[in-house]
């Protein structure tokens, strides 16, 4: 601001300024008026009778009486935008515009979906990465939470006092309550064999060779005396130990590793899967919804199930899709390795080339599950089904076969390695001339 009366001094026009920025808001709109505003002390007193008299110069009048004409009759204008008071005009601190900064950053409205991410949920892959990330109790592994299984602490019965590590993410039928009733309720002869201890898990990658390794260490070393501590004990978290948590140290000494846990896990996992698809195949119903592509007469052989799901037509959400073999067709091992013709990981769908998993139910399911899906319902009497997830339940079952494949992957066992056949060396390389020398030097007698 600069004075605009040269004759005051300035801590008198200081003080007018202060006076006039926070003075009261005024209930009625009275225009502000820079003469009024600015004016000496004597020219805000009440006019002398002097002033009012018909000998009064017409200029002073004028300046007198001009503001009060303009704030009597205000203009269209002024009642569309009220003047604003001084204080207003003057910059303010941003602790006050803006007391909490972080609001309207957090709190922004939700941007649309558009075409191609409306039906986001229907999409297995995508709903297993947006899962929170969690680590690994046995590995540390950091991955998402839907592709690992929780495991906890249960107990048989009553009378075993150990308590059993188990998948119990695979295993919610099989659990009773955690209140179980008393001695003479009927229904405390049910065939549910575990008693859930709470909602204390952990989660731990699918890999059978893990658990078969772990297995192996704990049995072989569980005899040991000179061991303080139970072998499990690490794997119990600190919050869940005494006296930060609800297990004492005397449970920790009663945590016991099945001695079958591979297999434990995978015939849990096999059942939790074929429950899974069961659901799937009863809520889906409409046919042009494409959930199940039938193809029942296929030979068992990668070129083959790669034709037929190449030669496709394009649909709607292809790349959610996979493919589910459910026949070998009469294949038997080959004579030369006696291992099963390998059928490829991925295929593509149709001409777009939409890279989709395939699911080999024969190697992931023993024959009593194929059995069972085959009488539930007649689609599963296809050699190869197409399945592409419409509906949460058939999103659940994807995941679930896709955490199976995970389990068995590279297992030994289930899932036999891939015969490699290697070409007989030349003679003339270099690398096979220098293996010959070592070992004629070796066979050599010592001199």
């Amino acid at each position: 601001m600069v004075c605009l009366q040269a004759h005051l001094s300035y801590a008198s026009w200081r003080l007018r300024v202060f006076h006039e920025l926070f003075r009261p808001n005024p209930s009625t709109r009275v225009a502000f008026s820079r003469v009024r505003a600015f004016s000496t002390p004597a020219a805000e007193r009440p006019l002398s009778p002097e002033a009012s008299t018909p000998n009064a110069s017409p200029t002073d009048s004028v300046q007198e009486t001009a503001p009060i004409d303009n704030a009597a009759e205000p203009t269209p204008q002024n009642e569309r935008h009220p003047p604003r008071r001084p204080s207003e005009l003057l910059p303010h601190s941003p602790l006050i515009t803006h007391p909490k900064p972080g609001h309207a950053r957090l709190h922004k409205p939700k941007r649309r979906p558009v075409a191609g991410e409306s039906d986001i949920h229907l999409n297995p892959w995508a709903q297993a990465l947006a899962s929170p990330v969690r680590t690994c109790k046995l590995t540390g592994t950091r991955m998402p939470s839907a592709l690992m299984t929780k495991w906890g602490f249960v107990k048989r019965s009553e009378e075993d006092e150990n308590m059993y590590l188990v998948p119990v993410g695979v295993m919610k039928d099989k659990l009773s309550p955690r209140t179980t009733p008393g001695p003479n309720d009927p229904s405390n002869r049910n065939e549910n064999k575990y008693k859930n201890l709470g909602q204390l898990t952990i989660r731990i990658v699918d890999r059978l060779p893990l658990l078969r390794t772990i297995t192996e260490k704990y049995w072989k070393n569980r005899s040991k005396k000179s061991r303080k501590t139970a072998p499990l004990a690490k794997l119990i978290p600190y919050r869940w130990k005494h006296p930060v948590g609800p297990v004492t140290v005397e449970e920790e000494g009663q945590t016991v590793w099945r001695e079958d846990m591979p297999d434990f896990a995978l015939r849990m996992m096999r059942e939790e899967v074929v429950r899974a698809l069961k659901w799937a195949s009863d809520t889906s119903h409409r046919l042009d919804r494409k959930v199940w592509t039938a193809f029942p007469d296929v030979k068992y052989a990668g070129v083959a199930i790669s034709s037929i799901t190449y030669e496709m037509k394009p649909f709607e959400r292809m790349g959610c899709s996979a493919v589910l073999v459910l026949d070998r067709n009469g294949v038997k091992p080959s004579s030369t390795h006696g291992v099963l013709p390998k059928i490829p990981t991925t295929v593509f769908i149709s001409h777009k080339r939409k890279r989709v998993p395939v699911f080999d139910l024969t190697v992931m399911f023993s024959e009593a599950e194929l059995r069972e899906l085959r009488a539930h319902h007649p689609r599963f009497d296809n050699m190869v089904l197409v399945f592409r997830p419409d509906s949460k339940p058939t999103v659940n079952a994807m995941l679930l076969l896709w955490k199976l494949k995970g389990l068995i992957y590279q297992d030994p066992v289930v899932e036999p390695p891939r015969i490699r056949h290697h070409k007989p060396p030349s003679i003339w390389r270099t690398r096979h001339i220098l293996e010959l020398l070592t070992q004629a030097e070796q066979l050599s007698p010592e001199k």
